[in-house]
Protein backbone atom coordinates (compact mmCIF):
# COMPACT_ATOMS: atom_id res chain seq x y z
CA UNK A 1 0.00 0.00 0.00
CA UNK A 2 2.88 2.25 0.59
CA UNK A 3 4.86 1.80 -2.51
CA UNK A 4 4.94 3.83 -5.64
CA UNK A 5 3.95 1.55 -8.40
CA UNK A 6 7.31 2.15 -11.08
CA UNK A 7 5.62 4.42 -13.99
CA UNK A 8 3.77 6.32 -11.20
CA UNK A 9 0.68 7.67 -12.22
CA UNK A 10 -0.37 10.12 -15.51
CA UNK A 11 -0.15 13.32 -12.65
CA UNK A 12 3.04 12.24 -11.24
CA UNK A 13 4.65 11.96 -14.94
CA UNK A 14 2.95 15.75 -15.63
CA UNK A 15 4.65 17.17 -12.58
CA UNK A 16 7.68 15.72 -13.15
CA UNK A 17 8.23 17.19 -16.82
CA UNK A 18 6.55 20.68 -15.58
CA UNK A 19 9.22 21.02 -13.03
CA UNK A 20 12.17 19.85 -15.81
CA UNK A 21 11.17 21.99 -18.55
CA UNK A 22 10.55 25.18 -15.92
CA UNK A 23 14.39 24.87 -15.02
CA UNK A 24 15.65 24.45 -18.66
CA UNK A 25 13.76 27.38 -19.43
CA UNK A 26 14.84 29.22 -17.00
CA UNK A 27 19.03 28.18 -17.26
CA UNK A 28 18.21 29.64 -21.14
CA UNK A 29 17.07 32.81 -20.10
CA UNK A 30 20.02 33.52 -17.88
CA UNK A 31 22.23 32.49 -20.47
CA UNK A 32 21.19 34.82 -22.98
CA UNK A 33 21.09 37.57 -20.45
CA UNK A 34 24.77 36.58 -20.08
CA UNK A 35 25.12 36.64 -23.70
CA UNK A 36 24.09 40.19 -24.37
CA UNK A 37 26.02 41.82 -21.48
CA UNK A 38 29.08 40.30 -23.49
CA UNK A 39 28.21 41.57 -26.82
CA UNK A 40 27.43 44.88 -25.11
CA UNK A 41 30.23 45.37 -23.92
CA UNK A 42 32.46 44.29 -27.16
CA UNK A 43 30.24 46.78 -28.69
CA UNK A 44 31.63 49.75 -26.82
CA UNK A 45 35.37 48.19 -26.48
CA UNK A 46 35.13 48.69 -30.43
CA UNK A 47 33.14 51.85 -31.03
CA UNK A 48 33.35 53.95 -28.31
CA UNK A 49 30.40 56.93 -28.67
CA UNK A 50 32.10 60.18 -30.59
CA UNK A 51 29.25 61.54 -27.81
CA UNK A 52 26.28 60.85 -26.42
CA UNK A 53 24.02 60.74 -29.51
CA UNK A 54 27.14 59.93 -32.38
CA UNK A 55 29.34 56.84 -32.25
CA UNK A 56 32.43 56.80 -33.85
CA UNK A 57 30.57 54.29 -37.00
CA UNK A 58 28.62 56.87 -37.12
CA UNK A 59 30.87 60.14 -37.36
CA UNK A 60 33.41 57.92 -39.94
CA UNK A 61 30.70 58.09 -42.31
CA UNK A 62 29.66 61.67 -41.88
CA UNK A 63 33.33 62.10 -42.48
CA UNK A 64 34.17 59.62 -45.02
CA UNK A 65 34.67 61.95 -48.09
CA UNK A 66 36.50 64.86 -46.44
CA UNK A 67 40.38 65.37 -45.45
CA UNK A 68 41.46 66.31 -41.97
CA UNK A 69 43.53 68.80 -43.23
CA UNK A 70 40.60 70.61 -45.62
CA UNK A 71 40.22 73.45 -43.29
CA UNK A 72 43.52 74.56 -42.80
CA UNK A 73 45.20 77.44 -44.91
CA UNK A 74 47.85 76.49 -47.81
CA UNK A 75 50.75 77.92 -46.01
CA UNK A 76 50.30 75.28 -43.11
CA UNK A 77 50.55 72.17 -45.67
CA UNK A 78 53.23 70.76 -47.35
CA UNK A 79 52.52 69.68 -51.53
CA UNK A 80 51.38 66.21 -50.87
CA UNK A 81 49.04 67.74 -47.82
CA UNK A 82 47.26 70.29 -50.64
CA UNK A 83 46.93 67.29 -53.02
CA UNK A 84 46.26 64.03 -50.63
CA UNK A 85 42.74 62.61 -50.87
CA UNK A 86 42.93 60.49 -47.86
CA UNK A 87 42.91 61.72 -44.05
CA UNK A 88 46.38 63.31 -43.23
CA UNK A 89 47.77 63.47 -39.16
CA UNK A 90 49.51 67.60 -39.17
CA UNK A 91 51.99 67.46 -36.52
CA UNK A 92 52.63 68.04 -33.00
CA UNK A 93 54.09 70.57 -31.20
CA UNK A 94 57.13 69.49 -29.96
CA UNK A 95 59.73 71.59 -27.75
CA UNK A 96 62.58 70.60 -29.72
CA UNK A 97 61.25 71.12 -33.63
CA UNK A 98 59.14 73.95 -32.98
CA UNK A 99 55.46 74.44 -33.68
CA UNK A 100 53.52 72.27 -36.44
CA UNK A 101 52.71 73.02 -40.15
CA UNK A 102 56.75 74.16 -40.32
CA UNK A 103 59.64 73.13 -42.43
CA UNK A 104 63.44 73.43 -41.83
CA UNK A 105 63.46 75.43 -44.95
CA UNK A 106 61.53 78.40 -45.71
CA UNK A 107 61.57 80.90 -48.42
CA UNK A 108 60.36 84.04 -49.00
CA UNK A 109 57.74 84.48 -52.26
CA UNK A 110 56.34 87.88 -52.16
CA UNK A 111 55.86 89.73 -55.13
CA UNK A 112 58.78 91.42 -54.89
CA UNK A 113 61.37 88.51 -55.98
CA UNK A 114 62.04 87.45 -59.53
CA UNK A 115 60.36 83.87 -59.58
CA UNK A 116 60.96 83.17 -63.04
CA UNK A 117 64.86 83.59 -62.79
CA UNK A 118 66.94 84.24 -59.71
CA UNK A 119 63.69 83.50 -57.10
CA UNK A 120 63.66 80.22 -59.44
CA UNK A 121 67.16 79.58 -59.13
CA UNK A 122 67.50 80.06 -55.27
CA UNK A 123 64.57 77.88 -54.87
CA UNK A 124 66.15 74.73 -57.06
CA UNK A 125 69.29 75.17 -55.42
CA UNK A 126 67.02 74.76 -51.74
CA UNK A 127 65.34 71.92 -52.94
CA UNK A 128 61.65 73.07 -52.41
CA UNK A 129 59.28 71.43 -54.60
CA UNK A 130 56.48 73.70 -56.53
CA UNK A 131 52.82 71.80 -56.57
CA UNK A 132 51.71 71.77 -60.26
CA UNK A 133 53.69 74.64 -60.73
CA UNK A 134 52.33 76.78 -58.10
CA UNK A 135 54.27 78.53 -55.41
CA UNK A 136 52.47 77.51 -52.30
CA UNK A 137 52.79 75.30 -49.32
CA UNK A 138 54.75 75.64 -46.22
CA UNK A 139 57.86 76.11 -47.93
CA UNK A 140 56.69 79.27 -48.88
CA UNK A 141 56.03 82.64 -47.08
CA UNK A 142 54.41 85.85 -49.28
CA UNK A 143 54.12 88.04 -46.29
CA UNK A 144 56.17 88.62 -43.04
CA UNK A 145 53.05 90.24 -41.66
CA UNK A 146 51.18 87.13 -42.16
CA UNK A 147 49.90 84.15 -39.42
CA UNK A 148 52.36 81.53 -40.93
CA UNK A 149 55.36 84.23 -39.82
CA UNK A 150 53.56 84.18 -36.40
CA UNK A 151 54.19 80.26 -36.41
CA UNK A 152 57.86 80.51 -38.53
CA UNK A 153 59.38 82.61 -35.96
CA UNK A 154 58.72 79.82 -33.38
CA UNK A 155 60.72 77.09 -35.33
CA UNK A 156 63.73 75.81 -34.23
CA UNK A 157 66.99 75.46 -35.66
CA UNK A 158 65.31 76.01 -39.33
CA UNK A 159 66.40 78.68 -41.99
CA UNK A 160 64.71 81.46 -43.46
CA UNK A 161 65.53 82.25 -47.02
CA UNK A 162 65.20 85.80 -48.90
CA UNK A 163 65.89 85.58 -52.40
CA UNK A 164 67.80 89.00 -54.79
CA UNK A 165 65.11 91.61 -54.32
CA UNK A 166 64.88 94.25 -56.96
CA UNK A 167 66.06 97.74 -55.92
CA UNK A 168 62.73 100.02 -55.87
CA UNK A 169 60.47 96.84 -54.84
CA UNK A 170 61.15 96.36 -51.89
CA UNK A 171 58.66 94.51 -49.16
CA UNK A 172 57.44 97.11 -46.67
CA UNK A 173 57.24 95.93 -43.18
CA UNK A 174 55.42 96.96 -40.04
CA UNK A 175 57.01 97.67 -37.44
CA UNK A 176 54.96 94.05 -35.78
CA UNK A 177 56.65 92.19 -39.34
CA UNK A 178 60.48 93.74 -38.47
CA UNK A 179 59.84 92.36 -34.64
CA UNK A 180 58.72 89.12 -35.90
CA UNK A 181 62.17 88.70 -38.18
CA UNK A 182 64.54 89.39 -35.13
CA UNK A 183 62.96 87.11 -32.93
CA UNK A 184 63.00 84.41 -35.74
CA UNK A 185 66.58 84.86 -35.67
CA UNK A 186 67.04 85.77 -31.95
CA UNK A 187 65.17 82.77 -30.36
CA UNK A 188 65.46 79.29 -31.56
CA UNK A 189 68.75 79.06 -33.41
CA UNK A 190 67.43 80.04 -36.58
CA UNK A 191 69.39 81.47 -39.59
CA UNK A 192 67.67 84.32 -41.91
CA UNK A 193 70.15 84.19 -45.26
CA UNK A 194 69.77 87.29 -47.48
CA UNK A 195 71.13 86.74 -51.03
CA UNK A 196 71.94 89.27 -53.75
CA UNK A 197 73.39 92.78 -54.25
CA UNK A 198 72.41 96.46 -52.61
CA UNK A 199 68.85 96.14 -53.18
CA UNK A 200 69.00 93.20 -50.29
CA UNK A 201 71.66 95.75 -48.52
CA UNK A 202 68.87 98.30 -48.46
CA UNK A 203 66.25 95.20 -46.94
CA UNK A 204 68.55 94.64 -44.12
CA UNK A 205 69.17 98.76 -43.28
CA UNK A 206 65.32 99.44 -43.57
CA UNK A 207 64.27 96.29 -41.07
CA UNK A 208 66.90 94.33 -39.49
CA UNK A 209 69.23 96.89 -38.20
CA UNK A 210 68.75 99.57 -35.36
CA UNK A 211 66.59 102.71 -36.44
CA UNK A 212 67.49 104.96 -33.66
CA UNK A 213 70.36 106.76 -36.08
CA UNK A 214 72.42 103.95 -35.82
CA UNK A 215 75.46 102.06 -38.35
CA UNK A 216 74.07 101.13 -41.55
CA UNK A 217 75.21 98.60 -43.97
CA UNK A 218 77.03 100.72 -46.89
CA UNK A 219 76.98 98.87 -50.02
CA UNK A 220 80.03 98.06 -52.31
CA UNK A 221 81.72 96.69 -55.23
CA UNK A 222 85.08 95.61 -55.95
CA UNK A 223 86.26 93.17 -59.05
CA UNK A 224 87.09 90.16 -56.66
CA UNK A 225 88.03 87.13 -56.49
CA UNK A 226 87.05 87.04 -52.48
CA UNK A 227 89.39 85.79 -50.37
CA UNK A 228 88.43 82.97 -47.18
CA UNK A 229 88.74 84.27 -44.21
CA UNK A 230 90.31 82.65 -40.94
CA UNK A 231 87.10 82.79 -39.34
CA UNK A 232 85.85 80.60 -41.79
CA UNK A 233 87.78 77.67 -40.15
CA UNK A 234 85.04 75.62 -37.84
CA UNK A 235 81.83 76.67 -39.60
CA UNK A 236 80.00 75.26 -42.85
CA UNK A 237 82.19 77.75 -45.14
CA UNK A 238 85.44 75.79 -44.14
CA UNK A 239 84.62 73.26 -46.90
CA UNK A 240 84.27 75.92 -49.65
CA UNK A 241 87.14 77.01 -52.05
CA UNK A 242 89.67 79.67 -51.06
CA UNK A 243 87.86 82.36 -53.22
CA UNK A 244 84.47 82.78 -54.50
CA UNK A 245 84.57 84.56 -57.95
CA UNK A 246 83.13 88.07 -58.93
CA UNK A 247 81.22 85.76 -62.32
CA UNK A 248 80.81 89.33 -64.43
CA UNK A 249 79.82 91.66 -61.82
CA UNK A 250 77.27 89.60 -60.44
CA UNK A 251 78.71 89.36 -56.85
CA UNK A 252 78.17 92.58 -54.53
CA UNK A 253 79.16 93.40 -50.92
CA UNK A 254 79.06 95.82 -48.02
CA UNK A 255 82.11 97.93 -46.93
CA UNK A 256 83.76 96.18 -43.96
CA UNK A 257 84.28 99.52 -41.58
CA UNK A 258 80.30 99.78 -41.88
CA UNK A 259 80.07 96.24 -40.42
CA UNK A 260 78.84 96.10 -36.60
CA UNK A 261 81.36 95.18 -34.44
CA UNK A 262 79.68 91.51 -34.08
CA UNK A 263 79.83 90.89 -37.01
CA UNK A 264 81.88 88.10 -38.85
CA UNK A 265 83.14 88.61 -42.36
CA UNK A 266 83.63 85.03 -44.29
CA UNK A 267 84.68 86.08 -47.44
CA UNK A 268 86.59 89.65 -48.50
CA UNK A 269 88.96 91.65 -50.69
CA UNK A 270 90.31 95.54 -50.43
CA UNK A 271 88.52 96.01 -47.97
CA UNK A 272 85.03 94.60 -49.07
CA UNK A 273 83.28 91.71 -47.35
CA UNK A 274 80.46 89.57 -49.85
CA UNK A 275 79.55 87.05 -47.00
CA UNK A 276 79.05 87.68 -43.66
CA UNK A 277 77.23 86.95 -40.37
CA UNK A 278 75.42 89.06 -37.88
CA UNK A 279 74.98 87.53 -34.87
CA UNK A 280 71.35 88.11 -32.91
CA UNK A 281 71.70 86.01 -29.90
CA UNK A 282 70.80 82.12 -30.59
CA UNK A 283 70.93 83.07 -33.76
CA UNK A 284 72.09 85.04 -36.92
CA UNK A 285 71.50 86.68 -40.03
CA UNK A 286 73.46 85.54 -43.11
CA UNK A 287 74.30 87.76 -46.14
CA UNK A 288 75.24 85.72 -49.54
CA UNK A 289 76.07 88.54 -52.21
CA UNK A 290 75.55 87.05 -54.98
CA UNK A 291 72.68 88.15 -57.34
CA UNK A 292 71.51 84.42 -58.52
CA UNK A 293 70.67 85.72 -62.05
CA UNK A 294 73.51 83.45 -63.53
CA UNK A 295 74.73 79.63 -62.23
CA UNK A 296 77.65 79.67 -60.15
CA UNK A 297 78.96 76.51 -59.12
CA UNK A 298 81.12 78.10 -56.13
CA UNK A 299 77.85 80.37 -55.26
CA UNK A 300 75.20 77.37 -55.59
CA UNK A 301 77.96 75.47 -52.73
CA UNK A 302 77.86 79.12 -50.90
CA UNK A 303 74.07 79.47 -50.34
CA UNK A 304 74.45 75.04 -49.39
CA UNK A 305 76.72 75.58 -46.53
CA UNK A 306 74.99 78.46 -45.13
CA UNK A 307 72.04 76.81 -44.95
CA UNK A 308 74.00 74.52 -42.19
CA UNK A 309 74.23 77.23 -39.90
CA UNK A 310 71.35 76.40 -38.07
CA UNK A 311 71.78 72.52 -38.01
Amino acid sequence: EGLVRPNGSREERRGILGTRSRVMMAACAVAGVMAAVALLASDEAIQAPVSETMSQAEADHMFRHTVDFKDYPNWAKDTKAINAQGGINHGVWKYYKGPPFLQRVTMYSGNDVDISYSGNLVRRILGLPKNFGKWEGNTFLQNFDSQQMRFLESNKHSVLVIPPLQQGNLPLLTDEAKQRLIHYMAVGHNTLIVCGGPASVAFINNNLLPSDGGKLLEPAWTRGPYEKQEVAVGTPFQTLPVTLPNVMNHAHGVRLQSLPMEAKSYFETEGVSVVFSVQFAQGQLLFVGFDYSTLSKTWVKALIAGMEFAA
